[in-house]
C-alpha cells in the first residue's frame, strides 16, 4: 500500500465514530417516552392518596402496564404543577415528554444500545457543564420494585431537591461512605434500608444498615447497575444500592455521543460478562431497565425518566438485543 493510500485509510478509520458497529439501520427500534414525574417518588407512588396504582403495584402490577401510553398526557398537568410539582417555575420550558429511539444489539461478546432524541431549548439553566446527560439503570431481577418501576427503585422523597430532603443529612457519620452532599442523599434502594416510610417525612435515608451488609448485596446482584454519559464531563458507571456510587469509566468508547441537527445520538456498549459492580448479562434472559435524560442543561430531580421495561439478550421483550 502506498503512503497516499496508508493515509487515507488513516483517515478514514479516525473519522469514523468509535459506535459506526453495529449497522444500526438493521436494528429494530422501540420508542419510549421519557417523561417529566416531578416529585412522583416511590412513596408518592405506594401511598395511594395521590397515586390510585398504589395497591395495584403492591400486588406485582408493573407501572408501563398502566401507564405506557399515558405518560405524555399527565406529564403535562406535572411540567405545568398542577401535580406532583411544588416548584412549577423551575420546570418552566422543560418537556412534558421526551420521545427517544432506543435500539440494542448484541456483537462480538459486547452489548450494544443507542438512544436518540431531540435536544430541548429554553429552560433555565441549573448544569452549565452539560446541556444533556442520558442514565440507563439496569436490574438482573434481584431489586425490589425493579420489575415493576425500573429506576423507580432508588427514587425517594428524601433525596436531594425533593420535598423531605434533610441538609443535615451530610452531618450524619456515615455521610462520606454513603455519598450524601452537602444538598442531601443521593439515590438509595428500599433494601437498603430497615424501614422506609410512606408517610411524612417519607423516605429511610438515615435508616441504615451495616456496611458489611451493603457489600454483600453487591456480591448478591442486588443493585441495579448504572451508566450515564455527560455531553460536557467523563462518562459514568457505577451502582445504585445503599447510594449512587458512579465513576469516571475506564474504558474511552463505553459512551459515545454527538449532537447533529438538533438531535442527540448516544450509545453504550460495555461486556456481556459479569465483574464487580456489573451484572452478568446471560443470552437468552431478560433484565430489567429504566432511562433517564437530562435535558437542556436540567440538573436533579429535574429529568424526564421512563417506567420499567425488560431488555431481552436475544430474548423477547420490551426492547431486544439483536445480533447484528
Amino acid at each position: 500500500m502506498n503512503k497516499t493510500m496508508l493515509a487515507a485509510a488513516m483517515a478514514a478509520v479516525l473519522a469514523a465514530p468509535a459506535y459506526a458497529s453495529p449497522d444500526w439501520d438493521k436494528i429494530p427500534a422501540k420508542s419510549v417516552n421519557l417523561f417529566y414525574p416531578g416529585v412522583a417518588s416511590m412513596e408518592w407512588v405506594l401511598a395511594g392518596s395521590e397515586h390510585g396504582g398504589g395497591r395495584a403495584i403492591k400486588k406485582g402490577e408493573t407501572c408501563a402496564s398502566c401507564h405506557d401510553t399515558e405518560t405524555a398526557e399527565f406529564a403535562k398537568k406535572i411540567v405545568a404543577g398542577q401535580k406532583a410539582e411544588p416548584n412549577p417555575d423551575m420546570a418552566k420550558g422543560r418537556a412534558a415528554s421526551i420521545p427517544v429511539k432506543v435500539q440494542a444489539a448484541v456483537d462480538d461478546g459486547k452489548l450494544y444500545m443507542r438512544f436518540q432524541w431531540k435536544a430541548g431549548s429554553g429552560a433555565k439553566k441549573m448544569d452549565e457543564k452539560n446541556p444533556a446527560k442520558l442514565a440507563v439503570m439496569l436490574d438482573a431481577g434481584k431489586v425490589q420494585y425493579g420489575e415493576i418501576g425500573g429506576c423507580w427503585a432508588s427514587c425517594h422523597d428524601d433525596l436531594r431537591s425533593m420535598p423531605d430532603v434533610n441538609v443535615a443529612a451530610k452531618d450524619h457519620p456515615r455521610a462520606k461512605e454513603l455519598d450524601i452532599r452537602s444538598d442531601g442523599p443521593t439515590k438509595y434502594l428500599a433494601e437498603s434500608r430497615t424501614a422506609i416510610s410512606t408517610s411524612k417525612p417519607r423516605g429511610g435515608w438515615d435508616k441504615l444498615k451495616s456496611a458489611g451488609d451493603y457489600e454483600q448485596m453487591i456480591k448478591d446482584g442486588k443493585f441495579l447497575e448504572m451508566w450515564q454519559w455527560r455531553s460536557g464531563e467523563s462518562a459514568r458507571s457505577g451502582t445504585v444500592a445503599q447510594a449512587r456510587m458512579l465513576k469516571s469509566a475506564t474504558d474511552k468508547d463505553f459512551a459515545e455521543g454527538k449532537l447533529k441537527d438538533g438531535v442527540y445520538t448516544v450509545v453504550f456498549k460495555r461486556p456481556l460478562a459479569g465483574g464487580p459492580g456489573r451484572h452478568e448479562l446471560v443470552p437468552g434472559k431478560t433484565y430489567n431497565i429504566g432511562f433517564a435524560i437530562h435535558d437542556d442543561y436540567s440538573n436533579w430531580r429535574y429529568h424526564n425518566v421512563s417506567l420499567g421495561y425488560t431488555l431481552g439478550i436475544g430474548a423477547k421483550a420490551d426492547i431486544t438485543a439483536v445480533k447484528d
